[in-house]
């Protein structure tokens, strides 16, 4: 049982990587763990690697969008941090405790893959303290993260069906409130997380708001299957920016759930459209409009000191009947 305090479970663990003992060679876990380097080239990764059970990361979520942030720069300049994997003992692969998204990238992008592959006597937990500094590279999402805790738990032999929240998160070393919102992540249906583009990729934000909205419609006796399959028609001309589409998504989820749980359309509410496209991801610039096209708001994030003042000397001329 591990010291509360010390816990790997809360996603924010420092690396417990060592330096490179050589160019070849390196260690884990405060030298507990030696790896050697490999690398696998283009066009065997597909056929020579593969996922290990414990990585969490939700494989059928990767898609080109999912590894956006990634795939530009690994298909020009190649894989620029090597991931960690363990030899199967059975069919000779290499299974990736992390670096799927670089996996995937490699694979579609037609890249060598490289990778540290961990020597024989590696223990389970051992594996899992690898797996959960591969969050360094990227977080998981709340389901993921969930179904990582959840693994732990079940190897202490916990009995998770039966177990106060409150007492399972203080066996994982763990928040009782940063646990509950995991875990109420991951019991949201997989259908409904799908109709995301990127879903595991959303803000987490949402994930309390998709609970909602899934318990508003077994309440109506609905089911979530084939709830979503319908609401995916409503699902035509969304931006081509993923948050956007995101964001899009989850308004359009909350009409279709209020209108086939009441029967009475959504109250009309304010609608937002994208002035421009941007390379910087975090970077927007969006006009949003009341109902009755009354009031409007413009939302500028990111654009750059020099266009926001132009912006603004304009909107002053436009007023003041300069312009």
């Amino acid at each position: 049982m591990m010291k509360k305090g010390k816990s790997l479970l809360t996603g924010s663990a420092k690396s417990r990587t060592s330096s490179l003992t050589s160019s070849q060679t390196r260690t884990y876990l405060k030298g507990t763990v030696t790896a050697k380097r490999v690398v696998i080239p283009a066009s065997e990764v597909e056929s020579k690697t593969d996922i290990h059970p414990l990585n969490p990361r939700n494989q059928e979520a990767l898609t080109l969008d999912a590894v956006r942030d990634i795939f530009p720069s690994i298909c020009e300049n190649g894989v620029n941090q090597e991931g960690v994997a363990i030899r199967c003992p059975t069919t000779g692969k290499l299974l990736l405790l992390d670096a799927s998204r670089r996996r995937f990238s490699c694979i579609n992008g037609g890249v060598d893959l490289p990778l540290w592959e961990l020597q024989e006597g590696v223990r389970d937990d051992q594996m899992l303290g690898i797996i959960n500094d591969s969050q360094e590279v990227k977080r998981w999402s709340y389901p993921e993260h969930a179904r990582y805790l959840l693994t732990i738990a079940e190897r202490q032999g916990i009995d998770v069906e039966n177990t106060k929240v409150e007492d399972l998160a203080a066996a994982l070393s763990i928040g009782r409130e940063s646990l509950r919102k995991r875990l109420e992540a991951n019991n949201v249906e997989l259908s409904m997380r799908k109709v995301f583009v990127d879903f595991e990729g959303i803000p987490n934000s949402f994930y309390s708001k998709l609970a909602k909205h899934q318990r508003a419609l077994i309440k109506a006796g609905k089911e979530i299957d084939k709830s979503m399959a319908e609401f995916k028609k409503n699902l035509t001309g969304l931006t081509k920016d993923v948050s956007e589409s995101q964001r899009e998504t989850l308004d359009l989820l909350e009409s279709f759930v209020v209108e086939n749980t009441t029967g009475k359309p959504k109250k009309a509410t304010w609608k937002t459209h994208k002035l421009a496209e941007f390379d910087d991801k975090n970077a927007y610039a969006k006009v949003s409009r009341s109902a009755d096209r009354n009031m409007v708001k413009f939302e500028f994030s990111r654009i750059g000191s020099e266009k926001m003042n132009k912006i603004d000397a304009y909107i002053k001329r436009v007023l003041s009947g300069d312009e």
